[in-house]
């Protein structure tokens, strides 16, 4: 039993974008955003549809599951919270008021 996925109207857009831009049909082109509607939906809707329907044709192409994206994400973020940055570079803990 399949779940329907209501898009919203950036992830139409994202659809809309494969349709005009990339030679997607209507259906394979909802289908694609549909599979990857966790990834879309971490990734956030700052860029432009253009740029994430060209993210998922790049992710089709190289076979790249959403699941593996996931994982790649988590992992940018737990490194991204280990780093503990320049301290000479960045400014005293005093003048922050924290200390």
């Amino acid at each position: 039993m399949k779940t329907q996925v209501r898009l919203n109207t950036y992830e139409r857009g994202i659809v809309h974008s494969l349709v005009t831009s990339f030679g997607y049909e209507a259906g394979p082109a909802r289908e694609l955003v549909v599979q990857y509607i966790a990834v879309i939906r971490k990734l956030g809707g700052y860029d432009t549809c253009y740029d994430h329907a060209e993210r998922l044709v790049q992710a089709r192409q190289l076979q790249v599951t959403p699941e593996a994206w996931l994982e790649r994400i988590r992992n940018l973020d737990r490194e991204a919270a280990k780093d503990k940055g320049i301290p000479h570079l960045e400014r005293n803990i005093a003048y922050q008021g924290l200390r």
